[in-house]
Parts: structure tokens; C-alpha cells; sequence
């Protein structure tokens, strides 16, 4: 029962492997469940109760984490301390910010991590108990079934389940019958042991017909499931967000993911006149907890000029896209040249444009598929330098220069700093001056931590990390001196093969800023140093140059891809330490650094309520089997066995030879209960009956009993005894 169990969780855990990149997750969280499984089975096999039970499993779920996730913290990496309870809080509150920011499918963070082999860990610790001591299979494939719906639940829709299906199906379907014969009593059927003379081992036997039953509701069901009442209808609630043109999460926060992702294929391939950066929308909004958002993105049906360029010299640029295989499943934003002008192609019909961010959108019932093709007409500005340093700063609180209260003073201060040192003065020459100091910092996907409260702080002290840092930090610079900045989101140019195509791939996933000069329209800057040199930099000679940085330096190995040699990047992390969280909340005491407070979760609290719930309502039924299902007889015996329990503990066990008439009145020092426990216990020997009235005097006569020896005892010494009378041990 145990392993088919087992086998029912492992199962219950593969679709797991559409939330996270990679098969990192796989060794922590099948060897929680493993372990979980392992810890209920040793329960079982000491005797232990259910509270017992649960501290078992509770301290050896921490001694797991401390191991798999905090070895740092813990002696001999081992042994957990304090500072292990404090790393392990932080890290499961990390975890619960992540799941805000993370889409799924994403990198197996440290954080994120946690939250599943903690969530692993519960449901393997229910899921046996359902089992072994509500002797109920079908509450235990229950739980079993929330954690495996659970993943598909936020996993996206182009991931088959069959697979996974096939397996739960199957998995639940041996526990039922194993269940049912143990049930029945044909699992206890004895066989003799080849070799060893004397031994026997019980052997299952499940009915022939069981497993066809079984094997035909499997294949009835994936067949005609189709077939059923609503069974393709929208679901009441949408778990992973809506469809539409709305965008349902933030496109900024899986460009990590992108660049890093093992499958490089192509996105879109692009024919252009020249390079391009393809943008997919812009964010405008900056909040309290450093993210960049949009607002609503709706859009009307691409029909003639969707817009109108800016007043200033432009380039005409017409560019062709075709959709390639590792598009995004189910994408809404289609990625464009700014500033569009005019869509035609086979896809424009279904296209809708968002003025107010310059975004193309498809409805979610057409979603971009491979193949899909469109043409763009683009206006690329091309306005002189002198026309830009022009245009005055807006007045204080224009649109596109809020920023929330909280943002470090550090970022204000070293704004200014790189704006006085270049002597700038003009919007222009204030973004020019902020890129250009950007770009002399180092760029990584696995950048070091750094140091600071915050992760603006963290990145501009470690003045290391990949694009959403370098764009996002420069347009907030920008902003706090006064002129209006945003993020666009989307891809670099990509690497132009021998037919002349454009190829873009996850590798060339982007973000950078543009500055609004008020009637001249927005204007592209570009703060990140991609190891790639795979980016459009401008400069007061080229607004939008018609090369890469790596074309302009003469470096064909750059040029030639944005992976670096072997179409690999070199910064990409390789092993399960890389994927640490690039700003992990500082730790160190002391340092003079703002530390933020943090309560405890309230999760851990629900959590730790509801344990203590479970552990009282195991303790309640445990009384109650004792005092309806057990004869007078039995109840004697445990009232006797409890108190014998205490006496042990403290040091004071019965003799083999010792007669309750004795034991008792020996250890109680006169207590007026000893007697009626000892004329109890020796009625339930000697008479031919007893009844429940003796029964419940010698329970009370015992609790009395316990109550007298355990009473002078220090707390923590008085909960240990207890806890071995509730266990029988």
C-alpha cells in the first residue's frame, strides 16, 4: 500500500514539469515525497500516534529544506539553527513575491522552489493519513488529484496532459484495488517464502477483473471524454488570466527566462531593409515595488494608416514577419517596428492597434502561430540632434514622471552625479549622458547580488545585470530628473542569415527606454551592453543607426550571433547554483543598510493553526475510539498503561513482578487516586466483568495520577511526558 501510494504521488508530480525550466525541480521534490512516504511508514512501524506523527514529519521537513536549500545556516550544514528558522522565513516570503512575478514556465528559483516541496510535502503527509488512518484510498487519491491539477492549473495550455493523465489514471486506479482487498481481507492471504523455511509474507490478490475494469475506465475515458457536456466550454475561472488583447501578465518579467531558455529556435524572421528592434508593447507605469506595468491595452482593427508619423525627418522602413515555431503559445502582442504606421498582410485582418502604446494586439481566440506572416510599414525617426536638445524639460508632474515615494535616495544621487559630471543640460544630452554611463557597466544573466535594500540599490552598487535592470534603472533615473521615460518591451535585430531573413530567437528577448520629446514623439535609447553587441545604440550622430554595436565595432564573431560562440551565451547559467535568485534579500547584520522588517506570513500562521487543528482533532478521535469502540476492560488497561507511560519517563518503571496493587500506590506518595486504579486494574484481571462505571473511574484516577507526578515538572519536561501518555509510548 505504501509504494502504490508512492508511485500514485510520483505520478501526481509530473505535471510539475510545466512550471519550472529544466529538471532542477525533479530532486528536491520527489525526494520530499520519498521522504514524506518514508517518515509515515517508520510512524507506523514504531507505533507512534499522530502526534508523534506530525512532529516527525514536521522536523524532518525542516532538517530537508535546511539541507536541500540553507545548508549555510545549519551546523555541520546539517543541523538547523535560529538562523536557519530566519533564512527559511525570507525565503518562503521570496518565494510568495516570485509567484507574482514569475509566468509559468519559469527558472527553479530558490524561492519558488521552496513553495513547492513545502506544498509537496503536506499533501504526501495527508495523502497518508487518508490512507493509514482514515483507511480511505479515495480521500487520499483526492489529495493526490489537487496536487496534479494544480500545476495544469497555471501551466500554458500548449503542454499536452496525456501523457501525465495516463499515468494519475493508472496509479489511482491500482491504490483503489489495492485498498479494496486490503479491505476485504484479501490482502492477507500468507504464501511460504522460497529458501526460507518457516518465513511467509502476506501477498496482495487482486481480482483479474479489477485490473480490466480498471484498464477499460483508463482507455474509455481519454477516448470519449471529448463527448462530454462542456467539456471544451471556457472554464468558470481562468487560472492563467484572460484571453483577449489585454495583456494578463507582465511581458517584462520573463525576459530572464528567455534569454537563458535551452531552446533557442526562432520566434519571427524578419525581412527588412535593415536592422530593427521589433517592439511587443511599452510599460508606463512604475510602482511602489519596483515593477514596471501598462495599463488596459485594447486597440481598434488595423484599417488604412494606423497612425500618423512624427514631425521630424523619419526613414520609411517596410518589414515583413513571419511567425516561426517557438512563438509563445497563445501570444496576443505582436512584435513590430516603432513607429507603425500601416499593417497589411494575410494576418492584418484579425490585427488591432493600441494607440496610446504603440502596441499591435491579436484577439486570444487567433492567437500568433507559426506561419502566420504580416508587413509593417514603419516611420524610424531620424531627427537631428540639435532639434532634440531643443525641447524643453515638461513641468514637474507631467505625465511619464511619477514615481512612488519610496524610491532610494542612492538612485537620485548618482542620476545627478553622472548628469554633472558630463556637463549635460538638455533632456537630450541628461538620456545620452545616463546611457552611455550604463554602458560601462557589465552585463550578465546571473548577476551578483550586490548590496542594498532594494533591488535598485542591489543593481547600482553591483552595477551588474541583463537588460529589464539597465533599461528599467535609466528610465527611472530619468524620471527623477524630471523627464518623462518609459520601458518598451520586445526583441534586438537578430542575426541575418544567408537568405537574407532576419532570424529573432529567445536569445534576442529585450527591453529599453524611450524618452518622450513632447511633438518630435518618443525616441529609443539603449542602456544595456549586451555581451552580444546585438543592440541599436544611439548616439548624437544616429538616433537609430542602421548597424548593430557589433557591426559598427567590426566584430563579425559578435555579429554573426547573439549567443556567442557555439550559439551559446557564455553568461548563461548551466547548473542548479546559477539559477539563484539574482537579488536575494541581504543577510548580513550590521551593515549599516536599510533593512526592511518582516512579520512573520500569514500562511505560516494559517499553517501552523491548521497543524495544530489536525494534531487536536487526532488527540480528540484517539479519546473518542477509546471510550466507544474499546471495552471496559480495554479502557482499564490504557488508563493503567498511561500512567505506567509517565512513571517510565520520570524514571520510575514497573517491575515484571510488580502487581498493579503495588506499582501504583509505589510511585503516587499517598495520592488518594493510586488505590482505585490498582482495585481497576485488578477487576479488569479477575472479575468476570466490569463495567463502564469502573472504566470511567479508572480513567479518571489515572488522569489525577499524571496530573500528581507531572505537575512539579518544568514545562518543557511536562509536555515530553504528556505527549508519551497520548502515544502509548
Amino acid at each position: 500500500m505504501t509504494i502504490a501510494l508512492l508511485l500514485l504521488l510520483l505520478a501526481a508530480v509530473v505535471p510539475i514539469r510545466s512550471v519550472f525550466i529544466g529538471t532542477e525541480w525533479v530532486r528536491p521534490i520527489v525526494g520530499g515525497v520519498v521522504l514524506a512516504l518514508g517518515i509515515g511508514w517508520g510512524a507506523r512501524r514504531l507505533g507512534a500516534g499522530p502526534i508523534i506523527h506530525l512532529l516527525m514529519s514536521a522536523a524532518s521537513l525542516l532538517a530537508f529544506v535546511t539541507i536541500a536549500f540553507l545548508p549555510s545556516t545549519a551546523v555541520a550544514g546539517l543541523l538547523p539553527t535560529p538562523d536557519t528558522l530566519v533564512a527559511v522565513r525570507d525565503l518562503f516570503i521570496r518565494g510568495l513575491e516570485l509567484v507574482e512575478l514569475r509566468p509559468s514556465p519559469t527558472f527553479a528559483e530558490a524561492g519558488l522552489l521552496l513553495l513547492a516541496v513545502m506544498g509537496t510535502w503536506v499533501v504526501a503527509y495527508l495523502a497518508d493519513g487518508m490512507l493509514f488512518v482514515l483507511r480511505s484510498p479515495s480521500k487520499a487519491i483526492i489529495a493526490a488529484l489537487v496536487m496534479w491539477a494544480t500545476p495544469l492549473a497555471i501551466a500554458p495550455e500548449s503542454l499536452s496532459i496525456t501523457a501525465p493523465t495516463i499515468g494519475f489514471l493508472i496509479a489511482a486506479g491500482t491504490l483503489l484495488l489495492l485498498g479494496n482487498a486490503n479491505a476485504t481481507g484479501e490482502f492477507g492471504r500468507r504464501v511460504s517464502v522460497p529458501g526460507l523455511s518457516g518465513r511467509s509474507r502476506r501477498s496482495p490478490v487482486i481480482p483479474a477483473s479489477g485490473l480490466v475494469l480498471t484498464a477499460a475506465a483508463v482507455v474509455l475515458g481519454l477516448t470519449f471524454a471529448s463527448l462530454l457536456p462542456g467539456f471544451r466550454d471556457e472554464p468558470l475561472y481562468q487560472a492563467r488570466g484572460g484571453t483577449g488583447t489585454t495583456i494578463t501578465t507582465n511581458p517584462i518579467v520573463d525576459i530572464r527566462q528567455r534569454l537563458v531558455a535551452t531552446d533557442q529556435g526562432p520566434v519571427v524572421r524578419v525581412e527588412t531593409p535593415r536592422p530593427v528592434y521589433l517592439r511587443t508593447t511599452s510599460l508606463d507605469t512604475y510602482d511602489e515595488a519596483e515593477q514596471w506595468t501598462t495599463g488596459t491595452i485594447s486597440g481598434n482593427p488595423v484599417q488604412g494608416l494606423v497612425d500618423t508619423p512624427p514631425p521630424i525627418p523619419v526613414e520609411p522602413v517596410d518589414v515583413s514577419i513571419t511567425v516561426a515555431a517557438q512563438i509563445e503559445g497563445g501570444a496576443v502582442l505582436a512584435p513590430a517596428p516603432f513607429q507603425p504606421i500601416e499593417v497589411t498582410g494575410a494576418k492584418a485582418e484579425v490585427l488591432r492597434y493600441d494607440r496610446r502604446s504603440a502596441t499591435l494586439t491579436v484577439p486570444g481566440s487567433a492567437p500568433l502561430v507559426d506561419g502566420d506572416t504580416y508587413t509593417v510599414r514603419a516611420a524610424l525617426p531620424q531627427p537631428d540632434a540639435d532639434q532634440l536638445r531643443a525641447v524643453p524639460r515638461p513641468s514637474p508632474g507631467s505625465a511619464g514622471t511619477t514615481l512612488p515615494d519610496n524610491v532610494p535616495n542612492e538612485v537620485v544621487t548618482l542620476a545627478r552625479q553622472i548628469v554633472g559630471d558630463a556637463g549635460a543640460e538638455t533632456m537630450f544630452d541628461t538620456a545620452l549622458a545616463i546611457q552611455n554611463e550604463l554602458r560601462t557597466w557589465t552585463y550578465s544573466t546571473q548577476p551578483d547580488p550586490g548590496l542594498g535594500a532594494t533591488a535598485l540599490t542591489r543593481f547600482i552598487n553591483g552595477r551588474e545585470g541583463y537588460c529589464e535592470q539597465f533599461a528599467g534603472t535609466m528610465a527611472v533615473m530619468l524620471r527623477t530628473l524630471g523627464i518623462p521615460a518609459r520601458l518598451a518591451v520586445g526583441y534586438t535585430p537578430g542575426v541575418l542569415g544567408a537568405d537574407g531573413l532576419y532570424e529573432v530567437t529567445n536569445g534576442n528577448a529585450h527591453a529599453w527606454v524611450e524618452v518622450d520629446f513632447g511633438d518630435l514623439g518618443w525616441i529609443p535609447f539603449e542602456p544595456t551592453p549586451r555581451s552580444d553587441g546585438n543592440v541599436l545604440v544611439t548616439g548624437a550622430d544616429g538616433i537609430v543607426p542602421g548597424q548593430t554595436f557589433a557591426e559598427q565595432q567590426g566584430d563579425a564573431g559578435l555579429a554573426s550571433s547573439p549567443l556567442g560562440p557555439g550559439g551559446l551565451d557564455p553568461q548563461i547559467p548551466t547548473t542548479p547554483e546559477d539559477f539563484a535568485d539574482p537579488f536575494p534579500a541581504p543577510n548580513v547584520e550590521g551593515d549599516g543598510l536599510v533593512q526592511e522588517e518582516r512579520g512573520v506570513p500569514w500562511i505560516l500562521v494559517v499553517g501552523g493553526v491548521t497543524l495544530v487543528g489536525l494534531a487536536a482533532l487526532g488527540v480528540r478521535r484517539r479519546r473518542e475510539r477509546g471510550t466507544e469502540d474499546h471495552s471496559p476492560q480495554q479502557r482499564i488497561d490504557a488508563a493503567g498503561a498511561a500512567v505506567q507511560n509517565v512513571a517510565r519517563a520520570l524514571g520510575r518503571p514497573r517491575h515484571p513482578a510488580e502487581t498493579g496493587e503495588e506499582f501504583f500506590p509505589r510511585i503516587s506518595d499517598g495520592h488518594h487516586a493510586a488505590p482505585v486504579l490498582a482495585r481497576a486494574s485488578t477487576r479488569a484481571i479477575f472479575a468476570p466483568a466490569v463495567t463502564e462505571h469502573d472504566a470511567e473511574q479508572a480513567e479518571r484516577a489515572a488522569a489525577s495520577l499524571v496530573g500528581k507526578l507531572t505537575d512539579h515538572l518544568p514545562a518543557w519536561r511536562r509536555v515530553w511526558v504528556r505527549l508519551r501518555v497520548l502515544t502509548n509510548r
